[in-house]
């Protein structure tokens, strides 16, 4: 129980706790040029020097916000996901049938597509994502709560006949979970090379595809 206690008020004296108690302005006077060297550089290019210099803060006010290069990364990738989240205002689809479950999920894909062709900074952000290990390792936390995104998305498609009940929930989960990591590593790494068109094509071909790979077996026979 002691232990339990003393967990959560680390928690409530973190770094990030500290940064998110400050109101906007203050926080994007760090955040704001950190985005901005993540995006020109890369989680593993990035010098958290140069973000301190733009931002004209030490290394000690720094920490008092945030532990280190990764924690702060990982807080860039979070405000930008909320940003973008606001953007397309991504609810989590409502069906009564199969066919509106997939309909619903192809527009939500398609509004994220159009928003990420109107910001740079995220489209960036996002190749980001699948830099290497030390960008995945910096991103565990948020990676996990939108594999927990995914799995709800599942349960709404299953409950309405959108995708296959046949098989172990984890197979299932893991298996979709795994194809639509790699169909938007896909897209991070061709995003530069894709105009909006082809783009919102591509997308809601990506959704046909995984739409394909989850139908209940009956529908496939």
């Amino acid at each position: 129980m002691a232990e339990s206690v003393d967990h959560e008020r680390s928690k409530k004296d973190s770094p990030r706790s500290r940064l998110a108690a400050l109101p906007a302005e203050r926080q994007a006077r760090l955040l704001d040029p950190a985005e901005a060297e993540f995006v020109a550089h890369g989680f593993e290019g990035a010098s958290l020097n140069r973000i301190l210099s733009a931002a004209g803060m030490s290394k000690g006010q720094a920490y008092y916000y945030v532990a280190d290069k990764a924690d702060l990364f990982r807080t860039v990738i979070e405000r930008s996901l909320q940003r973008l989240a606001k953007t397309i205002d991504a609810g989590f689809p409502k069906p009564a049938t199969a066919d509106e479950f997939w309909q619903q999920t192809a527009a939500i894909f398609a509004r994220l597509t159009l928003a990420l062709q109107q910001d740079d900074n995220l489209a960036a952000l996002a190749r980001g994502i699948y830099e290497g290990p030390g960008a995945q390792a910096a991103l565990t936390e948020p990676l996990a709560r939108i594999r927990a995104q995914s799995d709800r998305l599942i349960a709404i498609g299953q409950s309405v006949g959108a995708i296959r009940t046949d098989l172990p929930q984890t197979l299932l989960a893991d298996v979709l979970f795994a194809a639509a990591r790699e169909i938007d590593r896909w897209f991070a790494a061709h995003w530069p090379e894709l105009d909006k068109d082809e783009a919102l094509l591509l997308s809601d071909e990506a959704v046909g595809m995984i739409a394909a790979m989850a139908a209940p077996r009956q529908a496939t026979l």
